[in-house]
């Protein structure tokens, strides 16, 4: 749907500023260079579409976690912290690899935290709406829906991108820290589950 090949980027990359390569390039003639335009329209033509499929798709992300969050403080406090806790955990790398997604997309350093910040916005949005979408009938029956619906993401999530690329590891050592690491995270949640109450 999105096309992202080598011959679109290839074709829209700026002319050579020698005129003798510009030359070659043109089967021996020589054309005028257009001025390139100044402000946004410039900047916007040289981001790969890859940069704004990640920010929506950042920005969905962030919005189940919002619901997760909300729907877990409705059920109880500890609920609540351990999902704050584990969703932290989380969204520290892998806002940071999108940072460097954004960057690599074409995006400068300042556009890419702004746009990164803006993604945050979906969290909210995500728990407003777990808060607002509350039944008369009590929190139970607004949880029972929120919170299999954001666990579901999660186990998908894990299922289909993680797990497979721990299946093709060759080297049992990273496999090995691999579930080392998963060990150690369950173990800090569950540390983190008795301390808090």
């Amino acid at each position: 749907m999105f096309l992202d090949s080598k011959e679109q980027e290839e074709s829209s990359q700026a002319p050579s500023k020698d005129p003798a390569a510009a030359a070659e390039l043109n089967g021996g003639h020589y054309l005028a260079q257009p001025a390139a335009e100044p402000g946004l329209s410039a900047v916007v033509r040289n981001i790969k579409v890859s940069g704004y499929l990640n920010l929506l798709a950042n920005t969905i992300d962030n919005f189940t976690h919002g619901l997760a969050v909300a729907a877990s403080f409705l059920v109880s406090k500890k609920i609540g912290l351990l999902t704050t806790m584990a969703i932290l955990l989380h969204e520290i790398p892998h806002e940071v690899g999108d940072f460097a997604i954004l960057l690599r997309a074409g995006f400068d350093r300042w556009s890419a935290a702004k746009l990164q910040l803006s993604t945050a916005l979906g969290g909210l949005l995500g728990a407003c709406f777990a808060i607002c979408t509350q039944s008369p009938k009590g929190v139970e029956e607004t949880v029972a829906c929120i919170l299999p619906f954001t666990s579901g993401g999660f186990l998908y999530i894990a299922l289909v991108n993680v797990l497979p690329d721990l299946l093709e590891e060759d080297d049992p050592w990273h496999s090995l820290q691999q579930v080392l690491l998963l060990c150690m995270g369950i173990v800090v949640m569950v540390l983190f589950s008795l301390f808090v109450e």
